[in-house]
């Protein structure tokens, strides 16, 4: 019996097998790069099956939300970016994000489309592939645990940092990248352990 949890880390395999650098990796690299990541197989796995309710929903209310918008989920959380029409759509199709049962949170980076031209796009796919090859070789940066997507020039971001520090070092690599005119981080940090273990109360002596 295939469950819910085996379908969906199947499609990601299928659907990273699809990409050109997915077409490099085989799909036992792939679920072991989801092993690694902050969420786990089974977040991941989690995540995906969240952004296939939302796909299907769009595509079955305007499917010109499901060709024109994205959706990146991370820890049940929902990063709306893309472009519409109208503010009447962008508001229809972040309502039918918050339907979606499980989501927890939803970014709404939807942009109209009078903003945007066709240099921003050719710019935006620019951007996408310089920042995956600097965040992918810099070694003091977990970049797995990064999802972005570009719009317009802004780089829109989630995920979960390490600390603080690691996020600037993302910020600062997109920022560095042409034609990038700003970022917006929704990226979460990794709480802190304490270096210093609590002093263990003494129990009062028996009269």
């Amino acid at each position: 019996m295939i469950t819910r949890f085996s379908f969906f880390l199947f499609l990601g395999l299928t659907l990273a097998s699809c990409t050109p650098i997915g077409m490099l990796v085989t799909a036992g690299t792939t679920a072991g790069t989801f092993a690694m990541e902050e969420r786990g197989i089974k977040g991941v796995a989690n995540d995906m099956s969240l952004k296939a309710d939302v796909i299907g929903k769009w595509a079955k209310e305007d499917f010109e939300f499901a060709t024109d918008l994205s959706v990146i989920v991370y820890n049940s959380k929902a990063m709306i970016t893309g472009s519409v029409e109208t503010e009447e759509q962008r508001a229809q199709a972040i309502a039918m994000v918050w339907q979606v049962e499980g989501i927890k949170d939803v970014y709404n980076e939807i942009i109209l489309k009078k903003d945007s031209s066709l240099q921003d796009f050719a710019h935006d796919t620019w951007i996408d592939a310089e920042l995956f090859a600097d965040t992918t070789f810099d070694s003091q940066l977990m970049q797995i645990n990064y999802k972005y997507n570009v719009e317009g020039g802004t780089v829109y971001v989630i995920g979960l940092a390490q600390s603080k520090a690691e996020l600037n070092r993302f910020i600062a690599h997109a920022k560095s990248v042409s034609y990038v005119k700003k970022v917006v981080t929704h990226v979460d940090i990794k709480p802190q352990k304490s270096m210093f273990r609590e002093k263990p109360k003494q129990t009062e002596m028996a009269k």
